[in-house]
């Protein structure tokens, strides 16, 4: 008895092994869809499940006061204000932008980049080449446009060539029209003659046949009239066949001429003194003109470094101050011993809704070649010479200040603090220019916070920067 048999008496109902290997329990798949669900319920609701810190808040309090009582924490009294701009308004943030726009120079014909000769930030003069286009093709246009006018001119010189042998055909014409009519006044006569002599002298054949004669010539003169009028009509045919070939020649020279602009065209040049600000080309890029892209053609974006503006955003609680041609001082941390002058050139003609500001133009009137497009600068505005000397800012007209309770800041200093505010229910942390005038254990706050901000009053030695936050302020 073999080893198997024995085995299968004592097992009677033997399991066979699977043959595509072990089976998963089928309980893992709605396991394993619960996991996934609550995976993604974690990333899209997650933060709503953290904890949630509890603070108290105080809204900011925002006064008018005169105009006059305006104070700039951090400025250099080194820098004295402009003279006769008298005392300054308000100050607000932008930065620097051509005036008054971009310069884009676009390739005027479709191609292929052969090669870009300038960078970014590099400077070119007017009629430097920036780039050239691979001109090959151009050239063969040109090449092909100049042979057709060439074959025009063959054809015309052609044409009139004719005109000296058909002139002297048809003078031969007239001097045998001429001669036949001579011809035929001497029959005339003498076939009149033989008519006029009595009966019996002259045979009547002699009378007729005279006659006959004279018709005959006649019809001689006509045909030669005739061939007049065939050698007139070719020459005419030849003059009109050379105006044709001058519209043909004339159309082709200005087909040579749009070849020869395309070819130019393949060099693409600077139209003026400027500063490169972006480059949109590279050798074997496409450029086109015919594409929905607004940038597929362009080469590279110029501005002029001695026309530059700066863009303010301005806070609408000083937007009453602006007006056109208004002075303005001009700062930037890349030269923070220079103050620029300029004046406000527009105002535009939409708000910003988010940020609750309007923007104005400023005009730089001696920019330095060291200012660049998008670097950021500080405005201080001066009153305009054309302002109310009663009702104007500059004569203590009311003017919105910020108050912040003073227990809401920490890290003071002389003219700044930081504090803590509630912003889409999270907590963020700002910096804050804080003036010298105190009300009622509010400091003014001169920049950083707006009207209806709310700030968090102590304890929050533990919050954190975007920490989600809860206000539990007494009803």
């Amino acid at each position: 008895m073999t080893l198997e048999k024995l085995t299968s008496l004592q097992d009677p109902n033997p399991k066979s092994p699977p043959s595509g290997g072990r089976r998963l329990p089928a309980a893992l798949l709605p396991i394993g869809l619960l996991l996934a669900f609550m995976a993604i319920f974690g990333l899209m609701f997650g933060s709503r499940l953290l904890p949630v810190t509890e603070v108290r808040t105080a809204p900011v309090i925002a006064l008018r006061i005169a105009a006059g009582k305006n104070e700039v924490p951090g400025s250099d009294s080194s820098l004295p204000a402009p003279s006769g701009q008298g005392k300054l308004l308000f100050q607000s943030s932008g930065w620097v932008e051509p005036d008054p726009y971009i310069i884009n120079v676009p390739t005027l014909v479709s191609g292929v980049i052969r090669e870009v000769l300038v960078l970014e930030g590099q400077s070119v003069k007017k009629n430097d080449v920036l780039a050239t286009l691979i001109d090959d093709d151009a050239k063969l246009d040109v090449q092909e446009a100049t042979h057709a006018i060439a074959t025009l001119d063959a054809t015309q010189v052609a044409h009139c060539a004719q005109l000296p042998v058909l002139n002297a055909e048809m003078h031969a014409v007239q001097q045998r029209i001429k001669s036949e009519k001579a011809l035929h006044a001497e029959l005339l006569d003498t076939a009149t003659r033989l008519a006029s002599i009595p009966p019996g002298s002259v045979s009547a054949q002699e009378v007729r046949q005279a006659q006959l004669k004279v018709d005959a010539q006649k019809a001689v003169i006509d045909e030669t009239t005739a061939n007049l009028a065939g050698a007139l009509a070719k020459i005419n045919k030849v003059d009109l066949e050379r105006i044709t070939v001058n519209a043909r020649i004339r159309a082709a020279q200005t087909e040579l001429a749009r070849r020869q602009l395309a070819l130019e065209r393949t060099v693409i040049k600077a139209p003026v003194d400027g500063i490169v600000l972006h480059l949109h080309a590279a050798p074997g890029k496409k450029r086109m003109l015919e594409s929905d892209d607004p940038s597929s053609a362009l080469i590279v974006e110029l501005y002029e470094p001695g026309k530059l503006q700066a863009r303010i955003d301005v806070p609408l609680t000083e937007a009453a101050s602006l007006q056109v041609g208004q002075p303005v001082t001009l700062t930037t941390d890349l030269l923070p011993d220079v103050r620029f002058r300029g004046e406000v050139t527009r105002i535009v003609g939409e708000a910003d809704l988010q940020r609750n500001t309007l923007q104005t133009k400023v005009r730089l009137h001696e920019p330095d070649v060291r200012l660049r497009p998008q670097m950021l600068v500080r405005a201080e505005f001066y009153p305009g010479g054309n302002a109310d000397s009663e009702t104007g800012p500059s004569s203590g007209g009311p003017r919105l200040a910020i108050f912040a309770p003073e227990e809401a800041l920490f890290d003071r200093s002389q003219s700044s603090a930081r504090g803590w505010i509630v912003e889409d229910g999270r907590a963020r942390l700002r910096t804050l220019k804080v003036g010298s005038e105190k009300r009622e254990q509010h400091l003014r706050i001169i920049d950083g916070l707006r009207p209806g901000d709310q700030v968090i009053l102590p304890p929050f030695g533990d919050l954190e920067e975007n920490q989600r936050v809860r206000i539990t302020n007494p009803s």
